[in-house]
């Protein structure tokens, strides 16, 4: 084809873990690879309810603010949300979008955008798809003073912001520490530097709150910028595509203006079906149930692969566990044998920054949500029996 593409969408790197999809779709193919909550795991009564109550509202069926629906704000912020002052609330398409919007909005084209690595791969399409490069840096739960990112701050002096996803982060699981969050705050402070939290995963912990947002201690922190990002997909439903934002007015103005430029609006039926659901009272009881769903379930996967000598980290919360592989394990093969075998997961490499990077080659993410209770030892038991072949 003679057409030239635009060189930014061309670099778009194939998303690893939707390449995934065609081997969920096998049957009996227990799937610990997608992030997906289990079928047990929405409030199907609550839904369909709020559904019918939507379909009843013109404002359903018809344009909407771009900002997003004005009683859906209003209900974000009476349940779910605090918006700090000087600061704007938006309604989004998922967290995916505020990610996409924060970057286009901060970060021009050949510039830098830290993210931590291991990373959510869909952060590196968002940099890529606007001629952003993305640099990683280490968060390691024993680097209280986040070293790591200071020396990657120091070695990138045209960084225009730090992307973070502190709690029950994707792919590790792993929640910084309170210290580590000031430490954050500090350093980009001191650089006059924005911080993207990606927070979709703090209400799911299992049996103690996680520390607050960064968001939450940035007023600690003179000269602290934070773009905070929530999501209603990973609380009531992934299919409602709805998540939020919230910046300084400086910064949520163009973004808005950015997400009008680009699809208009937030959908105006889930934006309803999202409000009437809220307005039904029915949130804190789902997710309390979900929390003890999702903690059961985690602690069945990792207590059957740690006793066959998994190497399993400390989880408190979210959706992912990075395991990794026993010592000595021959891992040639190993997916394709685990495929065979009837289970899946996402290899270590998929959230490196750089294809082909061997760092995470012996490391598999690992949803322990996506399976009802009876199937999660039988998916851990499958892939004992993929490891010893």
């Amino acid at each position: 084809m003679s057409i030239t593409l635009n060189p930014f969408i061309a670099s778009i790197p194939a998303n690893p873990l939707r390449a995934l999809f065609p081997f969920a779709a096998r049957p009996g193919m227990l799937n610990l690879a997608s992030g997906h909550p289990s079928r047990d795991a929405y409030d199907h009564e609550g839904l369909a309810e709020a559904l019918t109550r939507a379909g009843a509202d013109f404002p359903s069926w018809t344009y909407g603010p771009s900002a997003g629906d004005p009683l859906l704000l209003t209900v974000l912020q009476e349940h779910m949300v605090e918006v700090p002052a000087g600061h704007r609330l938006l309604v989004t398409s998922g967290a995916q979008q505020g990610i996409d919007l924060a970057i286009r909005t901060l970060a021009p084209p050949g510039s830098t955008i830290l993210v931590p690595e291991p990373v959510y791969p869909a952060v590196l399409s968002a940099c890529a798809a606007v001629g952003v490069r993305a640099v990683g840096y280490g968060a390691a739960a024993s680097d209280t003073a986040m070293a790591g990112l200071a020396e990657a701050l120091d070695a990138a002096p045209d960084a225009r912001a730090v992307y973070a996803l502190p709690t029950f982060g994707n792919p590790t699981g792993e929640t910084l520490s309170q210290a580590q969050r000031l430490a954050m705050l500090a350093l980009c402070a001191e650089r006059m530097i924005a911080i993207i939290e990606d927070d979709p995963y703090r209400a799911l912990w299992f049996r103690a709150p996680p520390p607050p947002s960064l968001m939450a201690l940035a007023p600690q922190v003179p000269g602290a910028v934070v773009i905070h990002l929530g999501s209603l997909s990973k609380m009531i439903s992934p299919g409602l595509r709805l998540g939020w934002a919230i910046a300084p007015d400086a910064i949520a103005t163009p973004m808005q203006e950015a997400r009008q430029a680009s699809d208009l609006q937030p959908n105006s039926l889930a934006q309803r079906v999202a409000l009437h659901y809220l307005r039904l009272g029915r949130l804190d009881a789902h997710v309390a149930r979900v929390r003890g769903l999702y903690a059961a379930r985690h602690d069945a996967l990792v207590g059957r692969l740690a006793a066959a000598g998994f190497r399993v980290p400390p989880v408190d919360g979210g959706m992912f566990v990075f395991v990794g592989l026993p010592e000595g394990t021959v891992r040639e093969g190993l997916f394709e044998r685990a495929i065979a075998g009837g289970v899946m997961y996402a290899p270590g490499p998929a959230f490196a920054l750089k294809p082909g990077n061997a760092a995470f080659a012996d490391l598999m993410r690992l949803c322990f949500v996506g399976l009802s209770d009876a199937d999660v030892p039988v998916a851990a038991d499958r892939l004992i029996a993929a490891l010893r072949g």
